[in-house]
């Protein structure tokens, strides 16, 4: 006896004591933004909050010299041991409520053993003694044994305690249930998976009966009140779900909820804490947590996302996801014997939300696999969520998971939780930083966009358009798939993606070592954070930070527990390629697909994106201050019919008022950029014919990398043609001086690279692979009638507009140089 006692490690009232300080968060400004009470955490709920009907039944059934002894029962330590050595087990033992506390909050051992047993007995002594003399009473600290037992017994379903039970089997509060609904959840606790009420109903209700018994036996309650509560019918009330649909009520907005789950993650990863622990200090801890959060772009984004005249109409359907837990009865083991499974679909009518419901728990619930947990998330509309960033340090300023009023705590967060495909977006991360920092392309370099294959993959454009010689500069501006998609094949899968994690995309998988990626096709999604956090990497000039919610949490008494002050940034990309993703990224909001996006004297760039048949739709934006990415969609991923621009037009709206009172700026130009030229076709230095090109593919001048290395060749592709006006073929020996013109071409033996599908008004439709068989005795001579002068028949339009232009399909051996000369 004196080993086993002492072998036992010392109690610390703080080991059952939840020490009931609240904890204050703050925003970026120090200002008081939030408070977190324990009683938000695991359904907590203080003692006069439990009815009197509940404190004596748990008595009543479990513990009935509960106010009388000391910890230990010795009279029912009497009767157990008489029971256990007629049975020759442990089974019996008159465990006391104070036991039982000890048992599950401090021992946590399942095992029925001598030696437990007496731990427990020790423990349960030397607890009631030192909250007697902390709390000033016996009675008090009975009082608060209760509370703690109440709100910490396990009542199926992974409910625990009696305020969690009441939500989900009632549908309402422990202070509003009736003597038959106490009994009815004090009545589980005794074997969770024999007496639940929904799944064992008949268990339950002979269980009921026993409680009722013992409290009318025992003086609680009285004959009349006996037989009322035994006549109420509990079992119909049940509702056993735990429903979270739009209009509901939230304590914390979606920032501070996201910012406690990563603090709950930092204190199990960096101080060692437990997850239950961990949740614990955040929720009753007295913590003073100074968060990154700025209050005036919190409601900005806030009062938008609120707003429904902001958003495109939906489709009238409800998007339904039912998560649901499933115990195996016929598995003693407790560490795989439960199931998770997620359930989603859309419907039109609440009805067929409960028909749903009603179809998942028929294919999973059977005699030997029971209900454990559910959760019913209803969504009504069309969707978005928008994450706002400090680039220059990390910080989150501001963040919305959601459309509309937040439904309730620990709902589900689109900003941080949702992992769905980018689209184009993904272009500058997977694609053209790479290839810049590694020295492959530049702005100006030529890639020919043309139909390709990879395998049994045929990516294609999205206006269906292929444009020939095009630069990385128009690729990213008009977002071009062909140009991406070439770009990742040269830069290879490891390096894209290497630099994709080293940007902050943590989520990927092997499979994503695919060209597909370069089009935002991931195995798993990406969440809006992330992708905000990768973008910010370019935004500062390439260096990524972490994203912080808070830079220091405070202990109660004052001592510094995590500091985030000095959040530590890698440089992963060159500074000049960051400045040439942005400079080329500007494009994109002055005159490409992100024009919604533009702020009024405010310098912005970005990238949009859009997935196949318009399921989601994103666009990543900076400017000299802030980074800010939003998404918009269903959450079954369900094709939307709207203006491809919803979700810039709204980005716009937030950053807008955001950005009201700064002064505009351009982005900081690092040493070593340079302007270069480079012929319009090839890349390569410009010859003297390059400018002189028939078709406009003359020369180019854009801003490169000061050490990118260059093409060593002049241009050879240019050549003079004589061409007859009247056929457009060849000028042969027949062909009347005055019906010569002499034209530049960029070729590849007899196919001109530089000729488009539909050939401008004004030029001729040029043939050089044969030449002109015409008898021009039968013709009128004649010059070109739109140029006269210009024997080339130039016209003077210089570079064709892209949208107009049809380029046809090129072997595999035509010129693509990526390199463009350095003079």
């Amino acid at each position: 006896m004196v080993g086993i006692l002492q072998s036992t490690e010392m109690l610390n009232v703080s080991d059952v004591l939840p020490e009931a300080y609240t904890s204050i968060i703050y925003d970026d400004a120090g200002n008081e933004v939030d408070k977190l009470h324990k009683g938000e955490n695991r359904e907590y709920v203080s003692l006069d909050e439990i009815p009197i009907e509940m404190q004596h039944a748990a008595v009543a059934i479990e513990d009935e010299r509960f106010y009388e002894h000391g910890g230990i029962d010795i009279r029912g330590i009497f009767r157990a041991m008489i029971e256990n050595v007629k049975t020759m087990s442990f089974s019996q033992g008159a465990s006391t409520l104070t036991q039982q506390l000890i048992k599950t909050e401090v021992l946590g051992d399942r095992e029925k053993s001598i030696t437990r047993k007496i731990k427990e007995q020790y423990l349960a002594v030397k607890l009631e003694n030192m909250l007697e003399d902390q709390l000033g009473s016996k009675e008090a600290a009975k009082n608060y044994i209760l509370e703690l037992y109440l709100n910490s017994i396990a009542l199926g379903h992974g409910l625990n305690g009696v305020e969690a039970a009441a939500q989900y089997y009632f549908g309402k509060h422990t202070s509003e249930l009736s003597l038959a609904e106490c009994a009815c959840i004090i009545s589980i606790t005794n074997n969770p998976s024999l007496y639940s009420p929904d799944s064992q109903p008949e268990n339950n209700k002979k269980r009921i009966q026993l409680v009722l018994n013992n409290m009318k036996e025992q003086g609680y309650i009285s004959e009349a009140e006996y037989d009322s509560a035994m006549a109420e019918d509990v079992y119909s009330k049940l509702v056993c779900t735990d429903q979270q649909e739009e209009g509901g009520t939230a304590n914390h907005n979606y920032f501070v909820e996201a910012m406690i789950n990563q603090l709950a993650v930092d204190l199990q990863e960096d101080l060692g804490y437990t997850e239950k622990q961990a949740y614990n200090l955040i929720y009753s801890g007295g913590l003073e947590i100074y968060s990154t959060m700025n209050t005036d772009m919190q409601e900005i984004v806030d009062d938008v996302f609120t707003d429904d005249s902001n958003f495109p109409a939906g489709d009238g359907t409800l998007d339904v996801t039912y998560l649901i837990s499933v115990l195996d009865t016929t598995n003693p083991d407790e560490d795989t014997n439960q199931s998770h499974y997620e359930r989603k679909t859309t419907v039109t009518s609440e009805d067929e939300v409960d028909a749903f419901v009603e179809s998942v728990k028929e294919e999973l619930l059977d005699d030997t696999h029971e209900l454990v947990l559910d959760n019913l998330t209803v969504s009504r509309s069309l969707q978005a969520a928008m994450v706002i960033m400090d680039q220059h340090n990390g910080e989150i300023k501001a963040l919305v998971g959601g459309r509309g009023q937040k439904p309730g705590d620990s709902v589900f967060n689109r900003a941080t939780q949702a992992y769905r495909q980018q689209g184009s977006a993904m272009k500058p991360l997977a694609s053209y930083a790479p290839a810049i920092d590694t020295g492959l392309l530049m702005p100006g370099s030529i890639i020919i966009d043309e139909p390709v294959t990879y395998g049994s993959w045929s990516p294609k454009n999205w206006n269906g358009q292929y444009l020939g010689p095009t630069t990385v500069r128009d690729g990213i501006k008009n977002s071009m798939n062909i140009l991406a998609v070439k770009t990742f094949m040269r830069v290879g899968a490891e390096t894209s993606f290497e630099y994709m994690q080293n940007m902050g995309i943590k989520n990927l998988v092997e499979e994503d070592k695919a060209a597909t990626t370069a089009l935002g096709g991931l195995t798993k999604g990406v969440t809006v954070l992330e992708m905000t956090n990768a973008y910010t990497t370019i935004a500062n000039g390439g260096t990524h930070y972490e994203p912080i919610y808070y830079t220091k949490v405070l202990s109660h008494d004052g001592s510094v527990l995590i500091d985030n002050t000095d959040n530590p940034g890698e440089r992963v990309l060159k500074e000049t390629t960051a400045y040439l993703l942005t400079d080329m990224m500007k494009d994109v909001i002055t005159g490409g697909t992100g024009t919604a996006a533009a702020i009024n004297g405010m310098t912005v760039a970005g990238k949009t994106g859009t997935t196949n048949d318009t399921k989601d739709l994103t666009f990543y934006g900076y400017t000299p201050y802030y980074t800010a990415g939003i998404w918009m969609g269903y959450d079954s991923a369900k094709v939307m019919n709207i203006s491809g621009s919803a979700h810039t037009t709204i980005w716009r709206k937030v950053m807008s008022q955001i950005h009201e009172g700064l002064a505009n700026k351009d982005f900081d130009r690092p040493d070593g950029i340079v302007t270069q030229t480079f012929c319009a076709v090839t890349g390569d230095i410009p010859s003297d014919l390059c400018s002189s090109d028939y078709y406009g593919y003359s020369t180019r001048s854009d801003i490169a990398a000061a050490d990118f290395k260059g093409a060593s060749s002049v241009c050879s592709a240019h050549q003079t043609f004589n061409v007859c006006r009247e056929s457009g073929k060849l000028a042969s020996a027949n062909c009347p001086s005055e019906d010569v013109m002499q034209v530049v071409l960029a070729v590849d033996g007899t196919k001109i690279l530089s000729k488009p599908g539909t050939i401008p008004e004004g030029k001729m439709d040029i043939d050089i692979s044969q030449e002109c068989t015409m008898d021009h005795s039968q013709t009128n001579v004649s010059t070109d009638p739109t140029n006269p002068s210009d024997p080339n028949g130039n016209t003077g339009t210089g570079d064709l507009g892209e949208e107009d232009v049809e380029i046809p399909p090129f072997e595999d051996d035509q010129i693509e140089n990526p390199n463009f000369g350095i003079q």
